[in-house]
This record gives structure tokens, C-alpha cells and sequence, in this order.
């Protein structure tokens, strides 16, 4: 049985992590978890931010400050059965990625080349929606 609204407890992997999921009041949830929508916004940013860790330890690069600002245009047309020419959900990402290291702007370069082509959720999400990351290095 559904719990009232639209939220879903999602549990995933061998160590039952949980996840609420909801929808805003407006469209029949409770506005007590996010929406799958907002998810996959998170989903990106945290991924972007793991494989930044990764490869920035590869690299020899130190991080001193980073911030991934996912956003997205979704088509609620196309979610609401108004206009079914368009894609469903998200038609494009854009994270913005604010990143501060201990390195020389071509080289911040080159570590962000390295996660944005290594980075699975971008890998697996980028065929239905196209995903354009803008990389701003901070001073």
C-alpha cells in the first residue's frame, strides 16, 4: 500500500539505504522528501563531487572548496500529457561546478575533463537528457 501522497520509501543496495521520496502538495504529495526530479538533480551533483575526489587524488590535486549547483529545465508539459512531442522530464542538465584547488586553471581543466567523462551518472543519464556541466574555477 502507497503511503498518503505520493511519497515512496526506496531501499537500495546490500546495506538497505533509505530514501523518501515525495512530490509538492500541489501535485497529491506531502512535500516530506524530495521529488524523483529533484533526485536526479542530487544524483548528479553528488557524483560529479565523489569522481572529483577520485581523480583529483590520482592527479595530486587538493581540493580546498567545491560546490556542484545541478539544475535543470524540466517539461511539464510533456510530464502532464499536454504536449507528448517533448521529452519527459529534464530536457537538458546544466550543473554549474564552483571548484577551488591547489592547481593551475589548465590542470583544474584536465582533472574536470577527466570526472566529467568518468562520471556515471552523467554516462547513464546524458543519451535521453543532454548534460552540460559549466566548470567555474574559483581564486
Amino acid at each position: 500500500m502507497l503511503p498518503e501522497g505520493m511519497q515512496v520509501e526506496c531501499t537500495m543496495g546490500a546495506k538497505s539505504f533509505k530514501l523518501l521520496i515525495d512530490a509538492p502538495s500541489g501535485l497529491d504529495g506531502t512535500n516530506e522528501g524530495p521529488s524523483p526530479l529533484l533526485v536526479i538533480l542530487a544524483s548528479i551533483g553528488a557524483c560529479i563531487i565523489a569522481v572529483t575526489r577520485f581523480w583529483a587524488k590520482i592527479m595530486n590535486i587538493k581540493i580546498e572548496s567545491m560546490m556542484v549547483n545541478s539544475r535543470g529545465h524540466i517539461n511539464l508539459g510533456a510530464i502532464f500529457g499536454i504536449d507528448d512531442n517533448l521529452l519527459a522530464g529534464y530536457d537538458k542538465l546544466e550543473p554549474v561546478i564552483r571548484i577551488k584547488a591547489d592547481a593551475s586553471d589548465d590542470k583544474i581543466h584536465e582533472l574536470m575533463d577527466k570526472v566529467l567523462s568518468h562520471c556515471p551518472i552523467i554516462t547513464n543519464m546524458g543519451g535521453a537528457s543532454p548534460i552540460k556541466p559549466k566548470v567555474q574555477i574559483r581564486k
